[in-house]
């Protein structure tokens, strides 16, 4: 079969390019696909791609669609490594989904998320005659001035008050790239927090969830039960890219992919879900406490969460505190316009991924983005 190269994915191996790459796997786009992947031979690559692959439900069967020629090893940070492959004359659509995904102070953070992105975008506007450029930002680059709810495309510019490097990082390739590539047929996706997978739970990746964990052990956090939090599963993150990268015509250039008002869970009824999967009472003894006193409890982190590095959590339990007690949700009207039913609400998953986290430790799931 002579193979084409229509489409390039970066970031396949990670949590939502690898549900993207799941979903397209058995439909007959993947044929024409090209997965850029950090390895240093195809055969590697392939393998470390197939391992994701399965975590993210893919059977033996299809996996043997996988095909060697559809590994281009390389990374953002060496672009000039593998920018003249003779495959990426062919590419006419793009999914940006390459980053360093730490909400730590991660070195690469600027250097793949903004420079490798800018370095990724401007190589292929030379080579290719793209039609789509799809680039996975997060709705958290909005800042923390932004109002509620978030509007879609919402952009305060230089007011613009970051949660962290991560999302100052987001936001600054998004304006890079329009900055400085005013022809590219750029579309942006600002997901809001990813959660599980409404069928696999924490399977293909515990990210995010031990949040809800450290909260319930510790019966504590910097926000209360009535608070709101928008979040999605990655597959239905992975349906909302595949809409947004297939669809002939699309009305706007940005999109949240979101909860929304209708669909964001309190703390209060997320905790009911997990607890009804543990078979145990919701939390009755929870307490909004500010950061100050939970950093008191840390002589008790590891009796009350396991083993654990006690500074990285309590950094984790002030960005998270910090960004909870806002209670920020974000507009999705442009998306449903588009044809995009809305997502489940995490109540009606967050049981599976207390069940798929049950035999791992929390610092293991904060692994995920603790880098």
């Amino acid at each position: 079969m002579h193979y084409t190269p229509r489409l390039l994915i970066t970031g396949a191996n990670g949590f939502i390019g690898g549900a993207l790459a799941a979903r397209l796997i058995a439909t007959d786009r993947w044929n024409h696909c090209l997965f850029l992947v950090r390895a240093q031979h195809r055969e590697d690559g392939l393998a470390r791609f197939a391992h994701v692959l399965r975590r993210h439900g893919v059977s033996e069967d299809l996996l043997d669609r996988l095909h060697l020629e559809q590994i281009l090893c390389g990374d953002l940070n060496d672009v000039d490594g593998w920018k003249n492959d003779p495959r990426l004359v062919t590419i006419r659509d793009v999914v940006s989904s390459a980053a360093v995904a730490s909400f730590g102070d991660h070195p690469s953070i600027w250097p793949t998320n903004v420079d490798g992105v800018l370095r990724l975008a401007h190589a292929l506007v030379e080579r290719c005659n793209l039609r789509r450029f799809l680039h996975l930002g997060t709705a958290m680059s909005c800042g923390r001035q932004a109002p509620i709810p978030v509007p879609d495309g919402y952009d305060a510019g230089a007011a613009t008050e970051h949660f962290l490097q991560y999302t100052e990082s987001k936001y600054e390739a998004e304006r890079r790239l329009r900055a400085e590539l005013p022809d590219l047929p750029l579309v942006v996706a600002r997901p809001s927090i990813v959660v599980g997978h409404s069928k696999l739970g924490c399977v293909p990746s515990g990210s995010i969830f031990w949040v809800f964990r450290i909260a319930r052990a510790l019966q504590c956090f910097p926000c209360e039960l009535s608070q709101k939090i928008d979040v999605i599963p990655v597959d239905y993150c992975a349906e909302a890219l595949d809409l947004l990268l297939h669809k002939p015509k699309l009305h706007h250039d940005s999109y949240h992919i979101t909860a929304a008002e209708k669909r964001s869970c309190t703390f209060g009824e997320i905790d009911a879900a997990i607890a009804k999967a543990n078979g145990t009472p919701p939390m009755k003894h929870y307490k909004a406490k500010p950061f100050e006193e939970i950093a008191l409890m840390q002589k008790r982190f590891k009796d009350l969460l396991g083993p654990c590095n006690r500074r990285i959590v309590l950094r984790a339990i002030r960005t998270y505190g910090d960004f909870s007690s806002l209670g920020m949700v974000f507009d999705n009207r442009r998306l449903l316009d588009e044809g995009m039913p809305l997502p489940p609400p995490l109540t009606r998953y967050a049981g599976l991924c207390a069940k798929t986290s049950a035999d791992t430790l929390i610092s293991e799931q904060m692994k995920f983005d603790y880098k």
